[in-house]
């Protein structure tokens, strides 16, 4: 049966697509999930003497870690952002400072948002990058290799190291939150067919499971005419999307109008793109683009099976329509039956 086989296409597109979000998110938890769970589990309290046991930030896995230290020095060395305009620097800012921090006998490099030093920092035990060791510790190094010696070759990163699980979070929560829900409708629908958007849509027109006989009739190929998406068959128009069909009775159309939408880039035109709109007498609304030609063809063949529709948009059409859309209902139906009135007259021999 034509309802149920839409039913189940949009059911199972419903099941895929967000199994597939789910899966994804899930392998982005599993991937990162060392960092997941120091995000959630906190700072660690840490000795110098385990600190100092480390011979990289790796070795150990709670890497999000409170140390305590017996002095703390400004290093001098920042990370800056810049903002330009034109190749020239109108703005910088400091985001990170550097400050030695002195745990037992070891030194350990700590990246900290700007402000007073401090003997206490948390944070994410991190490898150093290159560019430190490059900038800072060669440096030191030529100058004082004993005190070089005592750095220790890992960071503890106490600026920006909660940032990407707070994005994360921001990101991944509610995409996961409706990909279930999502999961959980597909399952639902999946036991009971008339609960889906397809079999609703149907059944505002009457009998379901009849008139998708009827439909199915309709939709044979030699009889159907296509325009983008949307196809016209001698009494219904369907148009199918992934998660969703659209259906409705050709004879329910009671207004038809062509957009145009303009697109620019920088005030320069780029193009345009065309629609058809049709709207019908149970307010059902369809906005379906395609090309110009198609878009008119589609407005004559209308035309021609509806000519009591209202071709054309109109702003006073569009605000009659907000306000009293059974006015403008009473109005097409009117004009129906002038239609049909002069088609008898016209059928009628003369005596």
């Amino acid at each position: 049966m034509w309802v149920e086989n839409e039913a189940r296409r949009t059911n199972r597109n419903l099941f895929l697509v967000n199994g597939l979000i789910a899966a994804v998110l899930v392998l982005v938890i599993a991937v990162n999930y060392r960092y997941c769970v120091n995000f959630f589990l906190g700072c660690q309290p840490i000795s110098a003497a385990e600190l100092a046991s480390l011979k990289s930030a790796d070795q150990r896995w709670r890497n999000f870690v409170s140390v305590s230290g017996a002095k703390s020095l400004k290093i001098g060395y920042n990370d800056i952002e810049e903002e330009t305009q034109n190749g020239q620097v109108v703005s910088s800012e400091v985001k990170a400072e550097y400050v030695f921090l002195r745990v037992g006998d070891n030194i350990l490099l700590v990246k900290a948002s700007p402000g007073a030093e401090k003997l206490e920092y948390s944070g994410e035990l991190v490898p150093m990058t290159q560019q430190v060791q490059d900038d800072v510790v060669r440096s030191l190094k030529a100058e004082d290799p004993d005190l070089a010696a005592m750095v220790l070759p890992f960071t503890l990163n106490a600026a920006d190291y909660r940032s990407n699980g707070w994005v994360g979070l921001a990101i991944m929560t509610p995409l996961l939150a409706l990909a279930l829900w999502n999961l959980l409708k597909a399952a639902r629908r999946s036991s009971e067919p008339q609960s889906s958007p397809a079999w609703k849509a149907l059944s505002a027109f009457g009998n379901a499971e009849q008139l998708s006989h009827e439909i199915e009739a309709d939709m044979q190929p030699g009889g159907v005419s296509r325009y983008g998406k949307l196809m016209i068959g001698p009494k219904w128009m369907v148009r199918r999307k992934t998660f969703s069909t659209w259906v409705s009775p050709v004879g329910d159309v009671i207004w038809i109008y062509k957009k145009v939408t303009k697109h620019s880039v920088n005030f320069i035109p780029t193009g345009k793109t065309y629609s058809v709109i049709l709207t019908g007498r149970r307010r059902q609304r369809i906005e379906e683009q395609m090309k110009e030609k198609a878009v008119n063809d589609l407005t004559m063949e209308m035309a021609n099976r509806v000519p009591w529709a209202i071709f054309g948009f109109d702003k006073n059409l569009e605000q009659a329509w907000k306000k009293d859309p059974q006015g403008v209902i009473t109005a097409v139906d009117t004009r129906y039956e002038q239609h049909k009135g002069k088609a008898a007259s016209a059928a009628t021999p003369a005596s």
